[in-house]
């Protein structure tokens, strides 16, 4: 799709809109389309909003869509982007697997926004294929799927199949349709009209530098938190982390404090249970697996801290 101009106009995209999708995502597509078609005065793009049982569909925000169709209305479709949210893996039916399956082998181009990549790779037409989704689900989704390629970047294109991590990547997405079938100056109105002036790369990260999330731009601390987050199921020891940056265990616990208001102790374990806190909303994993993939030695252990952190007990975010 990406690159071919439409033999005919209007090129019909079907969005398969899936409980719990993003509603954010979802519309910054649309707009981009709704614009296309208005700045160029022609119907370029035209759209229906597709779901399992069609009528109405919730997304995260808990505000329900119309959709136009359920599946068995729409056999066949040239272009299928499916838009999906929170826990993709609770939204998982034989229906919207086979159907999924059924576009694919019909060589409909299959596309992935916010976590959709979950559902596209449980329904097999992902194998041996790059693809991107929200950073948050990306590794336990490469961890489930080890035959799709997940790279955590702002849209992937691999032949037949694209995908975006969701939210403003999907006006991205949109952008990047635009420009390849129709131009730059097209695309540029568009972006306009959005009030869009930041133009994104597709390789481009999906979260702002460590450096700003800290809002400081020391060397030794912006390395010490790096080795924090990549040490998540084995923690390594203060003074481990001291020594491997090249500074004392004291100068470590000033730098936290002065920047961060924490010990690094602390700061560790937070880290830690955000982790575990994302892992509980949006897995299906045991408690118990969730403790000890986040580093925690017992359940009793973990399940003190989260409630202290959170306020309520891990078994209490399901």
């Amino acid at each position: 799709m990406f690159g071919d101009r439409p033999k005919s106009y209007p090129q019909k995209l079907t969005f398969l809109l899936v409980p719990g999708f993003s509603l954010f995502g979802f519309t910054s597509m649309l707009d981009a389309l709704r614009h296309a078609n208005r700045a160029a005065n022609q119907d370029l793009y035209k759209w229906q909003l597709i779901s399992e049982q069609g009528g109405l569909v919730s997304s995260s925000d808990a505000l329900e869509i119309m959709t136009h169709s359920s599946l068995r209305d729409v056999p066949r479709c040239e272009t299928l982007i499916i838009c999906a949210g929170n826990s993709p893996q609770e939204q998982l039916t034989s229906a919207l697997l086979g159907y999924i399956r059924q576009q694919a082998s019909h060589g409909a181009d299959i596309g992935c926004q916010d976590t959709a990549a979950y559902i596209a790779a449980a329904a097999g037409v992902m194998d041996g294929y790059r693809a991107t989704m929200h950073w948050e689900n990306l590794q336990s989704t490469s961890e489930a799927f080890p035959k799709v390629e997940l790279v955590q970047e702002l849209l992937v294109i691999d032949r037949k199949r694209f995908s975006c991590p969701g939210a403003l990547s999907g006006l991205d997405m949109m952008l990047h349709l635009i420009t390849t079938q129709h131009g730059n100056g097209l695309a540029t109105a568009v972006a306009d009209e959005l009030i869009y002036t930041q133009k994104r790369a597709q390789s481009d990260p999906q979260r702002t530098t460590l450096q700003r999330r800290l809002d400081s731009r020391n060397p030794h601390l912006i390395d010490a938190v790096q080795l924090m987050e990549r040490n998540m199921e084995e923690p390594l020891h203060i003074p481990e982390i001291a020594q491997h940056i090249g500074i004392s265990h004291r100068e470590l616990e000033r730098l936290f404090r002065h920047y961060l208001q924490q010990t690094p102790k602390a700061y560790y374990r937070d880290l830690r249970l955000d982790q575990a806190r994302w892992m509980l909303q949006q897995s299906t994993d045991s408690v118990t697996s969730i403790s000890v993939a986040c580093g925690f030695a017992s359940l009793s252990h973990f399940t003190r801290s989260y409630q202290k952190r959170f306020d309520k007990k891990p078994s209490q975010e399901r």
